[in-house]
């Protein structure tokens, strides 16, 4: 399994393609009234990273070439002004960013789970973070998701509850 940057990608059209397709297989939300909202949920939460931070953006590729999961990454979480008003409830950890300064979303595509793929662009996208000399980094999941172990074990100690939503850090100096 090979990490690969989109910016180093020669087909970074069939990369984003793979990118759509393992983001709604990982999804909780199936119904869209219509083309045009399927698309703007995607764009809701990957939209920013593929604009604006594509050196942060992680594939991880199979010997065959097969794309079997990605990473969008945010190196500046309070510095990312356009994510408040993109993501919803963004804005609920703000006073823990300078501690955790970048964030991330991670999946991996079905069949290709439970592989280590997860965890090997997590810290690598850690590495990133850690030689940019970032404090930490931290995710959002819900209180009841079926990550938060996968996460715990991939460092992400420092967890912080807010009504349904479980903020995670993991320190990197």
């Amino acid at each position: 399994m090979r990490l690969v940057r989109l910016t180093d990608l020669a087909d970074q059209e069939s990369a984003l393609d793979a990118l759509e397709a393992i983001f709604f297989a990982s999804t909780t939300r199936t119904d869209f009234a219509n083309a045009a909202e399927r698309a703007a949920f995607l764009a809701t939460w990957t939209g920013w990273f593929v604009a604006h931070a594509p050196a942060d953006l992680w594939f991880a590729v199979a010997e065959d070439g097969t794309i079997t999961g990605y990473l969008t990454g945010c190196k500046d979480s309070a510095g990312a002004t356009p994510l408040d008003r993109t993501i919803p409830k963004y804005e609920v950890f703000a006073d823990h960013f300078a501690a955790y300064p970048a964030h991330f979303h991670v999946n991996v595509r079905p069949g290709w789970r439970d592989r280590g793929i997860g965890r090997l662009l997590v810290d690598r996208f850690a590495e990133d973070c850690r030689a940019d000399g970032l404090p930490g980094l931290h995710l959002v999941t819900g209180i009841f998701a079926r990550n938060i172990a996968f996460y715990q074990r991939a460092g992400f100690t420092d967890a912080l509850q807010r009504g349904p939503l479980l903020f995670l850090g993991r320190r990197l100096c």
